[in-house]
């Protein structure tokens, strides 16, 4: 693709919050990385349900959860798109044809160590008539007195969960595939695993993603990686330990669609799962270039920027050194937590990693992270940040995606509308994913 060509522009939008940029471009300069059907027509309600009994590894919902049964049912947060709502509303259906009556039945949202989600955001969760309708109780990671301890991995996390897990008869986990940075991929384990569990196991767990000795991010933290991989190997463990009944795992599409859904054993469907969405997901990518315009694909993936910063992983893959990598990230609700700016000391990532040594948290590595790219690249972040605070951060604040083009490099570069849920894959010879 010769970057002197010009040809008639072509137009994608991307995501930013809950509005759409309409980025018109030249196909001679930018090559979109997209997967295919990616905005395909989203499933039926009827698909959904004859997917929920048609369990992979596992009985249906009819064989394991009796009339007399407590029900819990695990949703994740505000910060995941999942389409939890209309699950809800059809594990509500099918547990009332089973003859459970609502006061048997209770959410419990799953937010692992993030703020908890606001009467509104609830409301988005589980859908306005099971707010209504069904008891939604919030998991506090920080509260020792709902949290029970249940053992201890063989890597050493010693695992405490949400009490309600254990008082339950069943317990159903909701959530949602997609790919992350850290754990290989979102959904399945760790419903249970950060989901629920008390601020301690969540960062003895993510401890295991990096190294200590070199500074650096351990063997086999990547996306799309579940084998190999210790925080996922160890989330499988811990959840193990609590044993959830069922699980319903969605994909979601262009508009936060529902495009797949499986369900069935915790385990044996959410590989299944991730072993399609990393077929479906994966793109083939020719070599690096020096300018990646990337979005997170809009809310709630660009929520805030810990949640944002997994579109840099994957945008990253394909950027030569020293290139510039354009984020579009409107992050409304600011950094994500109140302290993850005290991460940003002077001294750059590699005194960030000496904090991490001392101290480790979850979100200091994202600091980490972050400080490693914007040294590596010049990142270039269009939000509604404070210009001071991303300057801090080490990136470049830009008003709009024309200002931060216009400050980047003229040549060749690629577009990626849906970060989080694209995976570029070199095919040059010897390509290989840095640390970062």
């Amino acid at each position: 693709m010769a970057s002197g060509a010009r040809q008639a522009p072509q137009r994608v939008a991307l995501g930013y919050g809950n509005r759409r940029i309409d980025f018109a471009f030249d196909p001679g300069r930018f090559e979109i990385i997209d997967p295919v059907g990616i905005d395909s027509p989203g499933l039926s309600d009827e698909d959904l349900l004859a997917r929920l009994e048609s369990p992979i590894g596992s009985p249906p919902l009819a064989e394991i959860v009796a009339p007399s049964d407590r029900v819990c049912i695990v949703v994740p947060d505000a910060t995941r798109a999942c389409g939890s709502d209309r699950v809800a509303a059809l594990l509500l259906r099918r547990l009332g044809a089973l003859g459970l009556p609502d006061e048997q039945i209770e959410f419990l949202v799953g937010g692992g160590s993030h703020r908890p989600p606001t009467p509104e955001e609830i409301r988005r969760i589980v859908g306005p008539e099971a707010e209504r309708r069904i008891q939604v109780r919030i998991h506090d990671a920080y509260d020792a007195a709902t949290n029970t301890p249940v053992g201890v991995t063989a890597r050493g996390t010693p695992v405490e969960v949400d009490r309600r897990l254990l008082e339950a008869d069943r317990v159903l986990v909701v959530g949602a595939i997609a790919f992350h940075y850290v754990a290989g991929f979102s959904g399945g384990r760790k419903g249970v695993l950060p989901g629920c569990g008390a601020d301690r196991s969540i960062q003895a767990n993510h401890l295991l993603a990096f190294d200590r000795a070199s500074l650096s991010k351990a063997e086999g933290i990547e996306s799309g990686r579940l084998d190999g991989n210790p925080v996922s190997e160890d989330m499988e463990e811990a959840c193990s330990l609590v044993g959830p009944d069922f699980l319903v795992n969605t994909v979601l599409g262009g508009a936060n669609r529902i495009v797949g859904l499986v369900a069935g054993h915790w385990r044996a469907a959410h590989r299944q799962g991730c072993a399609d969405y990393l077929r479906e997901h994966s793109v083939p990518v020719a070599g690096r270039r020096k300018l990646v315009v990337v979005s997170c694909g809009g809310a709630p993936r660009d929520l805030n920027m810990i949640q944002s910063h997994k579109a840099l992983e994957h945008a990253r893959l394909v950027l030569e050194d020293g290139g510039d990598l354009v984020l579009l990230a409107e992050c409304s609700d600011g950094l994500g937590r109140p302290d993850f700016l005290d991460w940003f000391v002077p001294g750059g990532a590699r005194a960030t990693a000496q904090k991490l040594v001392e101290r480790y948290q979850v979100h200091g590595q994202t600091a980490w992270g972050i400080r490693w790219k914007s040294e590596r690249y010049q990142v270039r972040l269009v939000s509604s940040l404070d210009p001071e605070i991303v300057r801090r951060m080490g990136m470049t604040p830009h008003a709009s995606l024309a200002e931060a083009l216009a400050a980047s490099n003229p040549g060749p570069g690629y577009v990626i509308p849906h970060g989080l849920g694209t995976l570029p894959i070199l095919t040059e010879p010897r390509a290989r994913r840095a640390a970062g």
